[in-house]
């Protein structure tokens, strides 16, 4: 007998945890599907090419938000757009074109085009390399002082960051313009694009900021630095 009541007792407790189980994960469902839907990004690659050009460029989706998206993709247009007439019209002899996604997270959305472009009977060609920042909300570009305040007197600091050329190695801070006669000509770069934690990179093309054989450079900006500055310059 005592054995049967035992046995009943241990059943109706399982009952009984189990539909307070089923109770909490109904409240954590219902908790999450009351929250707004978060504005995922996906990135499809789109290529053309000619004779002398070729080209890759990005067409950005912003999932439940077509106003966003929209503008997103009308201003990487520009910069395809660019590349193409000004190849149609003979302003360089051959180019190519191409992107990179640098980081993305629920609200923005970093993307850098590299424009190269080469014209005949010169040394070499030429690189630009541009940072396109987006809000996955509103679709509109950041500039840097959306995340960092800087002023001019910041630059010697901002030198003396991490140096990183495209092989994503360091580079001495010996081997710029930062400790010759050129220093004067140094400017505080506003191009940049997000590595994520907080950190930015500042982009910069060749010969603002080393020899033309040092390639496009960049400084990154750590969140502690960023911090920094945001305090000093409020």
């Amino acid at each position: 007998m005592n054995d049967e009541r035992q046995t009943t007792n241990f059943a109706i407790s399982l009952e009984v945890t189990f539909m307070k189980r089923k109770a909490v994960l109904g409240f954590i469902l219902a908790a999450l599907l009351s929250l707004p839907p978060l504005a995922g990004a996906s990135v499809r690659e789109e290529t053309a090419s000619a004779i002398n050009y070729k080209m890759r460029y990005p067409v950005v989706t912003v999932e439940k938000n077509a106003a966003a998206q929209a503008a997103i993709n009308e201003d990487i247009q520009k910069y395809v757009d660019s590349f193409l007439n000004q190849y149609k019209a003979g302003k360089f002899y051959r180019g190519n074109f191409s992107y990179k996604v640098q980081y993305e997270d629920d609200q923005v959305i970093s993307l850098t085009v590299a424009d190269f472009r080469y014209n005949q009977g010169a040394a070499h060609g030429y690189t630009n390399t541009y940072g396109l920042n987006y809000s996955k909300d509103t679709g509109e570009r950041l500039p840097l002082s959306y995340f960092v305040k800087l002023r001019p007197e910041d630059k010697m600091t901002i030198l003396r960051q991490p140096i990183i050329d495209s092989r994503e190695e360091r580079v001495p801070l010996e081997k710029t313009f930062a400790t010759g006669r050129y220093i004067s000509t140094i400017k505080i770069s506003s191009n940049y694009y997000m590595l994520g934690d907080g950190a930015l990179a500042l982009i910069y093309p060749p010969y603002s900021l080393a020899c033309y054989a040092m390639g496009t450079l960049h400084i990154d900006l750590s969140s502690q630095i960023i911090d920094y500055f945001n305090r000093k310059n409020q």
